[in-house]
């Protein structure tokens, strides 16, 4: 072979949410120290090749795709929540089928960094064994690993989540509450969680609990609230409803992927609801009240240990995010798990170099 190696990546890039191009960040470092030419999809690859300085290609153009699987020397699929069909009946076609044309294409694949589940149909899980059959996969929990055990997939390794192989954020506690809350209408049907999200989202009776929540938080911690949308056109709005609503100190802000991590250990307490909104409370080592919309939130809040306070996601539950203020004043050993995650997360390493070794 000449020149360097090419090795082509399928996530979920370039849609604004900072968990997805945290992942990506981490991935693409990792490939970029082994001397790797990174080529990734993008549902906006001009600013994709702008932040994370790699090669991107339209998400959306079927032939570019097909052309660019036709020229890489290896296929990596994830990282990210791919293998799910929680947020749309779309989402694992639209993930497996390039899976599929790189098998075919006589391509090495590897499956890295993924989270697994909800898989709520026959047909999903059918899917996901078709597609992943002979294929190494990393997941990031073990929640994950079952459910492919669930659908036949034996050849998997469980590490963490690939942005705990970051640098760690070196910024200093202030006294603020971050918060990171997103609006959930379900999806998992025809119309994607997404727009789904966007249309429910005014008439949500959590917002006014969430924002009663949050101004008792206030005034029992004594500290104002700000609220971190992790992507800006789905978050921001609901911040700002929320905002709208309370009476304790509050201001507002979109997070960056060079900045997200300090911007959450700026905090003594965060309130997460976002799963990368967690895993950076766990690189600071902040306690968080974390509200479990989904199993995944609820696999990485659980491995907080004492540093979590576990809600439901509805509206009866916010009610006790009060409680959070519980977590300050005390000792709990994020820090350990902060190294435990990291050390697993070098699991993704090797994937990558015995992807690379088979090219």
């Amino acid at each position: 072979m000449s020149g360097p190696t090419r090795v082509l990546v399928s996530g979920w890039v370039g849609a604004m949410n900072i968990g997805d191009e945290l992942v990506f960040r981490s991935l693409a470092t990792k490939l970029r120290d082994r001397g790797v030419t990174v080529q990734v999809m993008s549902r906006d690859p001009e600013g994709t090749e702008a932040l994370h300085e790699v090669e991107a290609i339209s998400w959306y153009n079927p032939s570019t795709v097909l052309g660019a699987i036709a020229g890489c020397d290896g296929f990596i699929l994830g990282p990210g929540g791919l293998l799910q069909d929680e947020t749309s009946v779309w989402n694992l076609p639209a993930h497996l089928h390039r899976v599929f044309a790189a098998k075919t294409a006589r391509k090495p694949v590897l499956g890295l960094g993924l989270g697994a589940g909800p898989l709520k149909s026959k047909a999903s899980r059918s899917l996901v064994r078709a597609a992943l059959k002979s294929v190494p996969v990393t997941v990031r929990d073990e929640e994950s690993a079952a459910v492919l055990a669930d659908c036949g997939i034996s050849n998997v390794t469980t590490t963490a989540d690939p942005a705990f192989g970051l640098p760690i954020p070196t910024a200093e506690v202030a006294d603020r509450i971050v918060v990171s809350l997103r609006p959930f209408s379900g999806g998992g049907g025809v119309i994607p969680a997404r727009r789904s999200d966007l249309r429910s989202f005014d008439s949500d009776d959590r917002i006014g609990a969430a924002a009663r929540a949050l101004d008792d938080l206030s005034v029992r911690t004594s500290l104002p609230i700000h609220l971190l949308a992790f992507e800006g056109e789905r978050d921001a709005p609901y911040h700002h409803r929320i905002a709208s609503e309370m009476s304790a100190p509050v201001t507002e802000s979109t997070a960056s992927v060079d900045t997200v991590f300090d911007e959450i250990a700026k905090s003594r307490l965060v309130v997460a609801m976002r799963y990368h909104a967690v895993v950076s409370a766990v690189m600071a080592g902040r306690p968080a009240v974390v509200i479990a919309y989904s199993p995944k939130v609820r696999s990485i809040g659980t491995l907080m240990g004492s540093g979590a306070l576990i809600l439901e996601n509805d509206a009866s539950s916010l009610t006790t995010i009060p409680d959070g203020a519980d977590l300050l004043g005390t000792t709990h050993d994020l820090i350990a798990v902060r190294d435990h995650l990291r050390h697993a997360e070098s699991g993704n390493d090797q994937a990558i170099d015995n992807l690379l070794n088979s090219i």
